[in-house]
């Protein structure tokens, strides 16, 4: 198994590093007021070194910016003693043990120095205990071997039950796994880790050592002892962690909210708290016989679940299908089906790339047990009955549930094995917490409509992505829910609050439903064409390079670029700009600090370093790189300027003082004239044949998709034409109010009401219709349009619609490309033979244009008229 940091998994561990480094230094400091204020016996109070450490982080901008304006809450142990304590907040499936194994090395490396020691690890339930178990005790796990490398190899893994001793914890680094719900009660009756035990040796003194049993009572006054006058400490687990002061990862930290269960957690005496959590939770203010003070979760790290996306960490968009029939097998068929298809795409995967992937369903239902087979309920007896008629066989089918598990066995264990059948896995809630197999593609949930929060639970089962890389096949990095005869915005609703709840809410848009279509309909996902368009075959033409037989399509850098020609190029004009009295500007280096009297930011100019006042050639040939990529050519040209400047009477010193401006001249100008060369290379081409931009009878045209993928933030009301009724003329159907700002809405509702328009596309992705020019990046039209002319021939219109805002140079040259291609446009009038022939008598013609916003209701009419040319 193999790990790869990413990038925000680098910047969580960054800004933990950060902290303790500060942390470090207030340590330090309160230490040496504790040693002065007992010496002094001064009743002064201790001040709270976490929150300085704290707030020094939020007056550089370290927290997140959700929690900025959140105040600090205070840690203290059992015995008074400030703990540090710090929570990451990371979603479900972003690899929050990754981080926490992490964090233990930086913690115990930068704050407690020590490569050795006891780590309290805490988990919420039994599953996550298990999982968590193994990945420690396996040596090949990356978990294991993280702990290995910061303990120099000197690992021992524990349980409660362990025996303990006191040379354990001094010669190794001691992991001991501990379920939340025993660090949640202190009766003896329920929670047996402060009774005495005969295996735990070495913390507590000698029997009959009495005066050494009263000094440790006195310095650790929540110790359980036998007596109060003359007190004995008990030698029970309690009591070493107590005198241990462990480091304490607390995973799914907002489970541990209760007083209860923070006094026990804190009476432990930790050196630190790391908490885990998807959904860090505060606690209010409490009043009355009890008051309490707001605690509120020391958030240092916040991850979204955008950056897991990035990071290709899981599977969205999320695909629903909320189906409405009253017969809960045609759902689970809609489901199966779908697995079906997913497995033709995995094996044509595995066939490509040779990654495994076998995609299972997770179906949900509303009884399990022996006694519970209800009428009128879905039983999973009765869907594992329906899913054997379907072919499948008893070893493709699991049910995992509180009274039966069969992903225990032996050859189901292993989920992501090529030798594991499992295909469908049937349970009530029994995954919701602790299980995690990215294989899982797939929740039906027939019992949608009776138990919500059991969907709500299981929707962060099947989010996580295969090998945390997405694939070449769209299809597998997605997940699909389906689900049984409830309302669709009940289950979009349960749908956001299960992304809520596994610390996803900025997700909450990508759920992209499938009300209009047939929930039988395997494609729905697919944005299709309208009927009366389904035939119809539509190209457009390409920038296609030409060479004999050689066509393809116009490639900038290998194409244009690299043609450019800088010979006889003069740097002259640029060496004349450059003032002899030029002065940099006064304190261009800012030293920014923390001021030790007021604890506030404050910035001051120091002096700039003597380097800034040297030429570096070389560096400068870097610099320009991006636009004259030939370093030899990029030298030669520096060469020129540096020798016009020392004709001008510029000595090695003041080139060095204006190396800046010198630079930043130098790109401008080298800029424009790479443009200004491409273009006429460009046209030069085009004259020539050599770059062509016509239909092609050979084929090379781009054709316009059957149907297309949704943009993944759709949603809400759908487009409507200036009467309020459907759209009726787009090519596609449907079109959301969201993906259109309001000028763009005002085109298309204008385009779609236009008599003589055939029909109109939004051009949405840059996977679609894009034009090359002469520089590097290409032209997406936003709007295509076709309209007949009075002669019958069908006319294409290629508009670009910008703002008044757009920069001059980039509308100019968008305008200039876009005109010159149209007036340059033409049909390809031979055809090789045994190519298929493209029909082009239709007199097709193509014209493209760039319109402002401003003008769109001036020009778009004009290109509208059905008589113009």
């Amino acid at each position: 198994m193999e790990f790869r940091q990413l990038d925000y998994q680098d910047r969580v561990l960054t800004n933990l590093g950060l902290y303790l480094r500060y942390l470090c230094d207030k340590k330090i400091e309160s230490d040496k007021a504790v040693k002065i204020l007992t010496q002094s016996n001064l009743n002064i109070s201790i001040p709270d070194f976490t929150k300085e450490a704290w707030e020094q982080m939020r007056n550089l901008g370290k927290l997140p910016p959700s929690r900025i304006h959140v105040p600090h809450s205070e840690r203290q142990d059992g015995c008074g003693r400030y703990v540090p304590n710090a929570v990451l907040k990371v979603p479900t499936g972003g690899g929050k043990t990754f981080l926490a194994v992490s964090g233990v090395s930086q913690i115990l490396g930068q704050y407690l120095a020590t490569n050795l020691g006891f780590v309290l690890w805490i988990v919420p339930n039994e599953a996550i205990y298990r999982q968590t178990l193994t990945h420690f005790k396996d040596r090949q796990h990356p978990y294991r071997q993280t702990l290995d490398r910061a303990a120099a190899g000197r690992i021992k893994i524990m349980e409660k039950t362990t025996p303990l001793n006191v040379q354990d914890v001094k010669e190794n680094l001691c992991i001991m796994l501990l379920m939340l719900q025993s660090a949640n009660r202190e009766t003896k009756e329920s929670l047996k880790i402060f009774q005495d035990r005969g295996d735990v040796h070495g913390f507590s003194p000698p029997e009959g050592e009495q005066q050494a049993h009263r000094k440790l009572k006195e310095d650790i006054p929540n110790l359980h002892t036998y007596g109060d006058l003359f007190p004995r400490i008990k030698d029970s687990l309690g009591n070493a962690l107590r005198i241990i002061r462990p480091l304490v990862v607390l995973d799914e930290g907002h489970k541990a909210i209760s007083d209860l269960a923070f006094k026990t957690l804190y009476g432990f005496n930790p050196s630190f708290v790391l908490e885990l959590t998807a959904t860090p939770k505060d606690v209010k203010a409490r009043g009355g016989k009890k008051p309490r003070p707001a605690r509120h979760a020391n958030l240092l790290v916040e991850v979204t679940g955008s950056e897991l996306d990035q990071e290709e960490m899981i599977k969205i968009p999320l695909i629903l299908n909320p189906c409405q029939d009253s017969d809960w097998r045609s759902t689970l068929n809609a489901a199966f089906s779908k697995l079906g298809v997913l497995d033709g795409h995995a094996n044509i995967l595995r066939e490509e790339t040779n990654q495994y992937i076998r995609p299972i369903l997770l179906v949900q239902v509303e009884r399990t047990g022996k006694d519970q087979q209800e009428s009128g309920f879905v039983h999973s007896n009765d869907v594992k009955k329906w899913l054997l008629t379907q072919g499948l066989d008893e070893s493709e089918i699991a049910i995992k549930t509180a009274e039966q598990n069969d992903l225990t066995k032996p050859k189901n264990k292993d989920l992501l094995s090529p030798t594991n059948r499992i295909r469908v896995i049937i349970t009530k809630q029994a995954l919701q917490e602790g299980w995690d197999c990215p294989f899982a593609y797939i929740l039906c949930s027939l019992a949608s409509s009776s138990n919500l929060n059991a969907l709500t639970q299981l929707v962060g089962r099947i989010l996580r992505q295969p090998e945390a890389r997405k694939t070449d096949n769209e299809a597998l990095n997605q997940c699909y829910v389906f689900t049984h005869h409830a309302k669709t915005a009940t289950v979009v609703e349960a749908i956001k609050a299960g992304l809520k709840s596994d610390g996803l809410g900025d997700l909450v848009l990508n759920i992209q439903q499938s009300d209009t279509l047939s929930h039988n309909d395997i494609r729905f996902k697919k944005i299709r064409r309208r009927p009366s368009f389904q035939s119809t075959e539509i190209y457009l033409p390409k920038v296609m390079v030409v060479d004999g037989s050689d066509i393809r399509e116009l490639d900038y850098q290998a194409d244009v670029e690299s043609h450019v020609n800088w010979n006889g190029y003069s740097p002259d004009s640029i060496a004349d700009k450059i003032p002899m009295n030029f002065q940099p500007a006064d304190g261009q280096l800012q030293k920014i600090y923390l001021s030790d009297e007021s604890q506030s930011i404050h910035s001051e100019s120091i002096a700039s370093n003597s380097e800034n006042f040297v030429f570096k050639p070389v560096y400068v040939v870097q610099r320009i790189s991006d636009i004259v990529p030939n370093p030899f050519i990029g030298r030669e040209i520096i060469g020129k300027l540096l020798n016009r400047l020392h004709v001008r009477g510029f000595d090695h010193e003041m080139i060095g003082k204006v190396s800046d401006l010198i630079v930043e001249q130098l790109r401008k100008s080298l800029h424009a004239e790479r443009n200004r060369l491409a273009e006429i290379l460009f046209k030069k081409f085009v004259k020539q044949g050599h770059i062509q931009f016509r239909l092609r009878l050979d084929g090379h045209n781009w054709r316009m998709p059957q149907h297309m993928d949704p943009n993944i933030s759709t949603h809400g009301d759908q487009l409507t034409n200036k009467d309020g009724g459907p759209l009726e003329k787009s090519l596609f159907i449907p079109h959301f109010d969201s993906e259109f700002n309001r000028e763009e809405s005002e085109v298309a509702i204008y385009l779609d009401g236009d008599s003589a328009l055939t029909w109109w596309h939004r051009n949405v992705a840059r996977s679609q219709y894009g034009i090359q020019g002469w520089k590097k990046g290409k032209i997406y039209p936003d709007f295509i349009f076709a309209l007949h002319t009075e002669s019958g021939a069908q006319q294409l219109r290629a508009i670009e619609t910008k703002g008044d805002h757009l920069g001059n140079d980039d509308t100019e040259y968008k305008r200039e490309l876009l005109s010159f291609l149209s007036s340059n446009y033409a049909w390809d009038t031979s055809i090789p033979a045994g190519e298929l022939e493209l029909i082009s008598d239709n007199g097709t013609t193509l014209h493209c244009e760039l319109i402002l916003m401003s003008e769109w209701k001036t020009r778009l009419p004009e290109l509208l008229d059905k008589n113009s040319s």
